[in-house]
C-alpha cells in the first residue's frame, strides 16, 4: 500500500518532530513503529523529510533533533528583495502594477507553514515500500515490529548487521556482505541494493537486489549475514516494486519460477485447502465423492516441493509429469533407507 492519505502522514510527522525534540536519548526507529503502528519504510520516509528541516541526529539506531531549526532560509530573488523592500517601507512604487507578481511570490515563500512544505515533500516521495501482508494463511504473521532483535540466536552479531541495514535502506545507500545460504558450508560475497525489511515465519527477512543473481531482488535471512559493511554508493528503489505483491506470488517466503501444479488431497487434509485459500492462485477444480479435493496452483517449484513433501501420503502429485516423477523418485529413496532393519550401535 502507498500513502493513500497525505494528511495522515503529515499528522504523524509532526507528532514524530515533537517526540524526537522531547527525547533526551534518542528513539529506536523500531519503537516509532511500534508507537505508529505502521510499516518501518513509512518511518524511513517520516525520517528523510524530517531531516530536510531538522538538525536529526543519529547513534546506535537511535534518533533525535539536536537543534531547532524548523525550515530552511527561503531562497529570495534580488528582484522580490527589492519588492518587499518597498511594502516596508511603504513606498507608493508598491502599488504598481509590475510589483505585483513579485511580492505575490515573496509572500508564499515567507508565509508557507511546516505542514505546508511537508505535504509538498510528499507529493514528491516514493510509496513505502515495506507494507502488511495478508495473504492466505499470512494473515496472522503480521509485522511484529516492536520485537527486539536481540531475540536471534548465532555467534554473528545480528543487532549490529540490522542496524546496518536499516541504515542501508534509509539513506538508499548500498552494502557489501557476506552471507551463509541456509544448508550451506560455504560463505557467498554479495553486493546489494535493500529494498524492504520485513518479518515473516518468526524471523526478520531483507528483500535486495543482489549482484549474483539476474532476478528481481532476493531474499536474505537477516540472521544468516556474517559480515555486513556500509557504502557510500546509492541506488534508487524500482519504482515498480512492492514488496506485498513480491510476497503474494510466492508459497511461503522464498520465489522461484513458477510451475503449475495439480495435486489430489486427502479428505482429512482437504480442510488445508478448503478453510481458506493458501494462495492466489488457487483453484479447487473438484470435490471427490470420499471428501479428498483435486487442486490446482502456480507456484515457486522449491518451496512448494517442502510443502507438499509434509504432508506425506496424504497428497498425490497428479501434474506436470516431471514434477509426479520427482515425488516418485523421492519415494522411492525413502523407501530404501527405511526398507532394511535399524540397529542401534
Amino acid at each position: 500500500m502507498g500513502y493513500s492519505d497525505g494528511r495522515k502522514q503529515m499528522r504523524r510527522i509532526l507528532s514524530i518532530i515533537e517526540r524526537l525534540q522531547k527525547s533526551t536519548k534518542g528513539i529506536r526507529v523500531r519503537d516509532l513503529v511500534d508507537f505508529y503502528d505502521v510499516d518501518i519504510t513509512r518511518i524511513y520516509e517520516d525520517l528523510k523529510i524530517i531531516r530536510d528541516f531538522y538538525a536529526l541526529k543519529k547513534d546506535k539506531g537511535s534518533y533525535w533533533i539536536e537543534s531547532v531549526r524548523p525550515l530552511r532560509w527561503p531562497r529570495i530573488t534580488s528582484e522580490e528583495t527589492q519588492a518587499l523592500e518597498l511594502v516596508i517601507t511603504a513606498s507608493p512604487l508598491a502599488k504598481e502594477p509590475r510589483f505585483e507578481e513579485l511580492l505575490k511570490s515573496v509572500l508564499e515563500k515567507l508565509d508557507i507553514s511546516l505542514a505546508e512544505h511537508i505535504q509538498a515533500k510528499l507529493e514528491k516521495s516514493v510509496p513505502a515500500q515495506l507494507e502488511h501482508v495478508d495473504n492466505g494463511d499470512v494473515a496472522e504473521e503480521r509485522l511484529r515490529l516492536s520485537e527486539d532483535v536481540e531475540d536471534y540466536s548465532g555467534d554473528n552479531d545480528v543487532e549490529k548487521h540490522f542496524r546496518v541495514l536499516e541504515e542501508a535502506l534509509y539513506e538508499q545507500k548500498v552494502v557489501r556482505a557476506v552471507y551463509q545460504p541456509g544448508g550451506k558450508t560455504e560463505f557467498v560475497r554479495h553486493i546489494l541494493h535493500p529494498y524492504a525489511i520485513f518479518f515473516r515465519k518468526s524471523d526478520w527477512y531483507l528483500e535486495a537486489k543482489s549482484n549474483q543473481s539476474e532476478n528481481t531482488s532476493l531474499t536474505f535471512k537477516i540472521l544468516r549475514f556474517q559480515n555486513v559493511m556500509l557504502t557510500d554508493e546509492t541506488f534508487e528503489i524500482p519504482a515498480d516494486f512492492s514488496l506485498s505483491e513480491d510476497l503474494a506470488s510466492r508459497w511461503e517466503l522464498f520465489s522461484g519460477e513458477p510451475i503449475h501444479v495439480t495435486l489430489k488431497i486427502a479428505a482429512h487434509k482437504a480442510y488445508l485447502v478448503t478453510e481458506k485459500e493458501r494462495h492466489r492462485s488457487q483453484e479447487i477444480i473438484e470435490r471427490c465423492p470420499d471428501g479428498a479435493v483435486i487442486v490446482r496452483y502456480e507456484v515457486p517449484r522449491e518451496e512448494f516441493t517442502f510443502w507438499v513433501l509434509s504432508l506425506g501420503d496424504a497428497v498425490e502429485v497428479l501434474a506436470p509429469p516431471e514434477f509426479r516423477a520427482e515425488f516418485q523418485e523421492i519415494v522411492q529413496r525413502m523407501h530404501e533407507v527405511y526398507s532394511g532393519d535399524f540397529e542401534i550401535s
